[in-house]
């Protein structure tokens, strides 16, 4: 097992101290202290982002570029792969 040093300020390090159980290591404290975080469906987050008009004008117009390139590059895949277009390229 390898070990990292880290900074903490005296704050912090009074707040760990007093989270620590008889035993415990500071290692163990943070461990248990990320173990027990809440995981929450990603559901639960929908409608946490209050975005502004502007800001979904720009993501809606980024994406639909993203999406019409995309589409652009599918086209072009079909042709290309395309019986006609192969005996029309070989003549």
């Amino acid at each position: 097992m390898g070990y990292k040093t880290i900074s903490l300020s005296d704050e912090a390090y009074r707040r760990l101290s007093s989270l620590k159980r008889e035993g415990e290591s500071f290692t163990d404290v943070i461990l248990r202290l990320c173990s027990s975080a809440p995981k929450r469906p990603l559901a639960s987050f929908a409608g946490a982002w209050a975005m502004s008009e502007e800001e979904e004008k720009e993501i809606f117009g980024e994406i639909m570029e993203l999406w019409r390139g995309y589409e652009e590059g599918l086209l072009r895949h079909r042709l290309s792969s395309s019986p006609i277009e192969r005996e029309s390229g070989s003549s």
